[in-house]
Order: C-alpha cells, then structure tokens, then sequence
C-alpha cells in the first residue's frame, strides 16, 4: 500500500514522488506503524522567507504529514519525511494524546513531549542515513561515484566498433587486441593497407561532425555506430 501524496507544489517530481514511497515503506518495516499517514506538500512562499520558518508538522487527530517545500533541498525535504512518520508512530502507539501544553515552547516546557521530539530527531535522522546508504546501494548512483552514464554509453560504443570493424576492445583503460573472424565481404590485410593511409587529423575532423547532442540523447546503439562508421569510410573512400 502506497501512502497517499498531496503534491501542492512545481516543484517535487515524479522521481522525488518514488522516493517518498521507498522512504516511507523502509519507516514502515524499521517502527511498525499500521495505517500509512497522508503526506501533503506544500507551498508557502512567506513562510519560506522567514529564516525560522516551519519546515513541517505532523497532525495527529487527522494522521496527516505536512512539509513545506520552498526553495528546500530535496533531501532535506526527505528527511523531515523521515522525521514525521516517527511521530506518525508515536501517534499510533498512543504517545501523543493529551500530553498537556502543546503550544510554542511546548519542547522545553514540556517533558513528555520533549521526549518525543528527541526520539523523532534521533530515530528519524537515523532512519533517513539507513534508508539512503541502502537506497544508493540499490537503485541509485550519485553522479561523480560512478562513471557517468555520458560516459558509460561512449566507452560501450567505443568497445563495439572497435571490435567490429578493427578487432580491437578497450577494456580497463588497456587496448587489447583480439583475434576477429575474417569478414565475408572485406580483406582485413587491405583495410590495414587502406587505414595505414588515411590522415588521422582527418579521421578526427571527419568523426566531430557527429553532432554530441545526438549521441547523449539518442537511445539507438546502432544507429550511433552506423554513424561513426560512415564518418571513417568517408575518408577511406576519399583516398
């Protein structure tokens, strides 16, 4: 059972929406809370100005999480999720019902409910740390970690027409050379012939007119090496 999201805002996407869901299962398995709360993201320019603005609340009659989004990061904004579903527990284990004073002030004058809050900003922040090291370790790959998926897709395509038209892969930043099938329709000792020829600058000047754009957005290996090795033939059929 997914919990119910309320996006009143621009700017909290559908991937954001998705980790919302993945966060508010992992609180469900760690604490054991029954019925999921509503979530309702909001939008609140005038409270976001002020430094010491609300960033959320939980409600506890009507079991509904309140997050304020504005200009907020979002992790951060995860991690007041994180925070409110330990209250949403609290709730549901009965801890916070009339517990006395509740208004400003109420996490020092209050004993019982200081507690709670101790126990939210405790358990909620480790919650959040536990779920995002899993989370990453999962689905998800921070952007500097990793190769980037720009050039995941170059070194893939680098080591399929290497290895279809010269036999050669790229693999662990060493250039292996690999025994390839002798084509049906070309003479490898003529295409060595040919290429020993063939002016490198001009290889190069010849491959930079494939547009980058098009071979980040465009999801068609093939249609990629079709490209490149057009650009190379070009200037084979030249000399």
């Amino acid at each position: 059972m997914k919990i119910k999201i309320y996006n009143n805002t621009d700017t909290i996407n559908s991937d954001v929406e998705d980790m919302i869901q993945n966060l508010t299962l992992f609180a469900k398995d760690r604490f054991g809370f029954q019925a999921h709360p509503s979530l309702h993201l909001n939008s609140d320019v005038e409270n976001a100005e002020d430094t010491l603005g609300k960033t959320g609340y939980y409600d506890p009659n009507n079991m509904e999480i309140h997050i304020f989004v504005d200009g907020r990061h979002d992790k951060d904004i995860l991690r007041s999720i994180a925070h409110e579903l330990v209250h949403h527990w609290q709730n549901e284990q009965g801890m916070l019902g009339d517990q006395g004073y509740s208004g400003p002030g109420y996490a020092q004058k209050n004993p019982h409910l200081r507690k709670m809050e101790k126990e939210a900003y405790l358990k909620g922040n480790m919650c959040f740390r536990d779920w995002e090291d899993s989370y990453k370790a999962t689905n998800y790959n921070e952007r500097g970690n990793i190769m980037s998926l720009k050039e995941w897709k170059n070194q893939k395509l680098n080591e399929k027409l290497m290895k279809k038209w010269f036999g050669v892969i790229k693999e662990n930043n060493n250039i292996e050379e690999e025994v390839v099938e002798e084509s049906d329709n070309v003479n490898e000792e003529e295409v060595v012939e040919e290429s020993e020829n063939v002016n490198e600058e001009e290889v190069v000047e010849e491959t930079a007119n494939v547009n980058e754009e098009e071979l980040e957005e465009s999801t068609d290996t093939a249609q990629l090496e079709e490209k490149i090795f057009n650009a190379v033939m070009a200037v084979l059929k030249g000399k």
